[in-house]
């Protein structure tokens, strides 16, 4: 019976320890200002794309910035949007879900795009994206970018 209660003993020690350290340690929870910020770069990223405004996307990018498996980086995406040859005349989105926790987040959702390049018109079906979002210096930017069949 003694041995039992030793067990019990250290079990209750060791889960008052592990609550303690996990209070002292615990991951910054998301709050709505966060969500909000994160929405508010997300609206900056759709908006530089429709009006072709390379110094708020180039913003809002990371420097290390990535999408298509790493294929496309920073300087590739501003080079795109700055090219006279390539608009794009709408991009839709819809059911944008935003995750944050602690200086990471997570932005997903469906989106449809119409674009043209040298006069030629293109509507993407739908399509999923989710962007990773890091808060670097104070503000929230754009790490990557990855896309799917829609969903």
């Amino acid at each position: 019976m003694r041995h039992h209660l030793t067990h019990l003993g250290a079990a209750l020690l060791t889960f008052l320890l592990g609550v303690t350290l996990s209070n002292t340690f615990a991951f910054k929870t998301s709050d709505a200002s966060d969500e909000r910020a994160v929405l508010a770069v997300e609206r900056e990223y759709v908006r530089a794309h429709l009006e072709r405004d390379v110094e708020a996307l180039d913003r809002v990018l990371a420097d290390d910035f990535t999408s298509f498996g790493g294929r496309v980086n920073k300087g590739h995406r501003l080079a795109l949007v700055a090219n006279p040859l390539f608009t794009i005349s709408s991009l839709q989105t819809e059911g944008v879900e935003i995750h944050v926790s602690g200086d990471g987040a997570r932005v997903a959702g469906r989106a449809k795009m119409t674009s043209s390049f040298r006069g030629r018109e293109v509507t993407t079906p739908w399509y999923g994206f989710v962007r990773r979002y890091e808060r670097r210096g104070g503000r929230w930017q754009i790490v990557s970018c990855h896309f799917s069949m829609a969903w």
